[in-house]
């Protein structure tokens, strides 16, 4: 599982080291280094190969007839790009993806379950701080 909180600078080239416990996790549960990094509307999104595949396969059985589930599908596919680790443990962000979301220095990466999410620090101090815990929903939801 990923988690945790990671803040960490791009360098000059626009490449991101990744944590050495997101590399272990990739390594011990996944066994496969490779992410599929696409876009959202403020962040970036790092999936594990396997877990991309999960999510390709539960669209293609999407009614994909629907205009909403067929843009979902563009929007999301066209975004994507695999990225492999460098032998310093970094990757690198396309100057589109980047571009995008407003990262150009200081980041975030938070771990999300099956993902690592990929913020500029900027984008994820505004949303931290806009985040109000729901706890009579989450009880609701049995958390």
């Amino acid at each position: 599982m990923l988690i945790g909180k990671y803040e960490h600078n791009l360098d000059n080239k626009g490449r991101i080291s990744i944590p050495a416990k997101v590399r272990e996790v990739l390594r011990k549960v996944y066994k496969d280094e490779r992410l599929i990094l696409t876009s959202y509307a403020n962040y970036l999104v790092a999936y594990p190969v396997q877990e991309w595949l999960s999510i390709g396969e539960k669209i293609r059985n999407a009614p994909n007839m629907e205009q909403s589930v067929s843009d979902f599908m563009r929007v999301l596919f066209s975004n994507a790009s695999e990225v492999s680790f460098d032998k310093q443990g970094r990757i690198l962000i396309p100057p589109p993806m980047r571009a995008k979301v407003g990262i150009d220095k200081a980041v975030v990466m938070v771990g999300v379950m099956n993902k690592l999410e990929i913020w500029s620090q900027e984008k994820w101090i505004v949303f931290e701080q806009s985040v109000q815990l729901n706890r009579e929903k989450l009880a609701g939801f049995g958390i």
